[in-house]
């Protein structure tokens, strides 16, 4: 998207990373069998998509990557978005941001409530996470270590030579929020040092960890393969992110020499997420499998550094049969209840709609529930 406040004016959307969309769309289930020992349904949440639409001022975003605070707490985050001044406003009046947040009360989004912040800048709403010069913010995942909260964000900047979409990314950044516990507004994020901050290695498409380290997924911007890397618990909550260990293959193993770092996850998709398997062994990884008219998609693997599996069908959302389809982002939110997996996906439309179609840009919810319980007593890992 163009960079924009007030009026939506010129929008140049076809390059959004994401945009999540409400529709009201006819039964869409699926089943598959994804292995010899799980049988999972798929089909569309409208209930709990209704969540998002709860506040008369925000009024559409994307990306929508959620992390658990803890005692029913749940941040959202979003990218490009829609924050009306008063109630009332309509789209074309309200000022476009680059990112906003939500905290949820409560992990059933269908019953949940929310509260959305953005900052204010010259008494116009204004990004949460603010833009520096020409170059703005994006999220990636982020993870609440005891008393404190990382968070990863993407840099980003329109691309003068209108190659990748129309807007390149010129790294990541790491932050620190020493008060998870206060409402976002009272937040004072700190900048952490991290690992190659430049070009297109982004670090912390998705989080998660186990007793003795953080695990961040890196995704290469424009190959979309995905890397593996990791901190010592001890030393992500101190904030010291500047040697971790990268995944470097069965060889080598864990080294922090990055330079025989080897791809975990190939064609990973724009954006993805990692859990660990709701019902069996190992970890299950959910994105959208490309552009366009797509399926949601699922991969398996006993570790996380792999062998994963080829990715097999999760669901098909109806938006893929309208005509000129632009689906992705699907991603897992495994803090969140109703369903053995919820999954959110993004869709695109025209800038004509987007402006004045209210019906899109809204986070989409799809509850998978699996058919058989195969958990074997594996522990859960904590988001």
């Amino acid at each position: 998207m163009t960079q924009m406040s007030g009026r939506i004016g010129r929008l140049i959307l076809r390059g959004a990373r994401w945009v999540c969309i409400y529709f009201l769309c006819l039964s869409n289930s699926a089943a598959w069998q994804g292995n010899s020992s799980s049988k999972v349904e798929s089909s569309p949440w409208p209930e709990a998509d209704q969540i998002f639409r709860s506040d008369p001022r925000w009024l559409g975003g994307d990306a929508a990557f959620s992390v658990d605070l803890g005692d029913g707490r749940v941040l959202w985050m979003f990218g490009d978005s829609f924050v009306a001044k008063k109630a009332g406003e309509t789209r074309m009046q309200a000022a476009f941001i680059r990112n906003s947040v939500a905290i949820q009360t409560g992990y059933d989004p269908s019953r949940a409530a929310i509260k959305f912040y953005s900052a204010t800048r010259h008494n116009e709403p204004g990004d949460f996470m603010p833009s520096k010069g020409t170059t703005w913010l994006w999220p990636l995942h982020g993870i609440r270590l005891r008393d404190r909260l990382l968070l990863l964000y993407m840099r980003m900047a329109r691309d003068p030579n209108k190659s990748s979409l129309g807007f390149q990314s010129l790294g990541w950044n790491a932050f620190m929020v020493d008060n998870p516990d206060a409402e976002p507004s009272k937040w004072k994020p700190r900048k952490l040092d991290g690992p190659e901050t430049q070009g297109k290695m982004l670090v912390g498409m998705s989080v998660i960890r186990d007793d003795e380290f953080v695990y961040a997924f890196v995704l290469h911007d424009v190959e979309h393969h995905a890397y593996l890397l990791r901190w010592p618990v001890g030393e992500a909550m101190a904030g010291r992110l500047s040697s971790p260990q990268w995944w470097c293959g069965s060889v080598e193993g864990w080294r922090e020499n990055s330079a025989h770092r080897q791809v975990v996850i190939r064609d990973a998709g724009s954006d993805f997420s990692v859990q660990r398997d709701p019902r069996g062994e190992g970890f299950l990884e959910v994105n959208t499998d490309g552009f366009g008219a797509t399926n949601i998609v699922f991969r398996r693997a006993a570790r996380l550094e792999g062998a994963w599996s080829e990715p097999q069908k999760l669901y098909r959302p109806p938006e893929s049969a309208a005509p000129n389809a632009f689906v992705y982002g699907g991603k897992a939110h495994p803090e969140l209840s109703g369903g053995d997996l919820i999954v959110t996906y993004t869709v695109n439309g025209s800038d004509e709609r987007l402006a004045h179609d209210m019906s899109i840009y809204f986070p989409r919810f799809v509850r998978v529930t699996f058919s058989e319980d195969s958990t074997g007593g594996q522990p859960r890992m904590q988001h």
